[in-house]
């Protein structure tokens, strides 16, 4: 299996679900499930089957709510039955979500696959990892700032932006630009 794989998408909706107030209440309590957005969006059909082994069906649910994902890029290289992640992330009205990672499909695993809700720099605001197999993956712990959460990232977002320009690792640069 070798190629490339591309889906993209603009202005596309989502009903049942509010993106922007539930990355906006990821941020401060970590209750949301930042993969469910990366099998849903960024592998789109494909991610949801690979993923049967895990419940990525709750971003499917929900019953109040609308979301506008302006952008979707999920561009894919294959080689020898693994997709490597290029270019792949969405933009809200509010947010942007990128993923990293690889897809093995010959030995049915993750290969370090994180999702992470970024900055308009593209740095990290949050971040999930998953990995292991398709069938009984592991999902691990959200972490927000290198583990700071709720008020103390407030406050550091406060703080930061009476000092602009910090430096920060760059998790995306990819096609998807941030949120007016």
């Amino acid at each position: 299996m070798e190629g490339q794989v591309s889906l993209r998408g603009k202005n596309l909706i989502l009903n049942g679900r509010n993106l922007d107030q539930e990355f906006d209440r990821f941020e401060s309590s970590q209750t949301f499930n930042l993969v469910d957005v990366g099998a849903f969006f960024f592998a789109g059909p494909v991610g949801l089957a690979v993923t049967k082994g895990y419940s990525f069906a709750s971003i499917l649910q929900g019953s109040a709510g609308r979301s506008e994902i302006r952008t979707l890029v999920s561009d894919w290289k294959v080689e020898r039955g693994v997709a490597l992640s290029q270019d792949v992330a969405i933009a809200t009205n509010k947010n942007r979500v990128a993923l990293q990672g690889g897809l093995d499909f010959v030995n049915e695993r993750f290969d370090d696959v994180t999702v992470v809700l970024i900055d308009d720099k593209g740095c990290i605001r949050a971040q999930q990892t998953i990995h292991g197999a398709f069938k009984n993956p592991v999902v691990e712990n959200p972490s927000t700032l290198k583990s700071l959460t709720g008020p103390v990232v407030k406050l550091l977002k406060q703080v930061g932006s009476l000092f602009p320009g910090g430096e920060c690792d760059v998790f995306y640069a990819g096609s998807v630009v941030p949120p007016k």
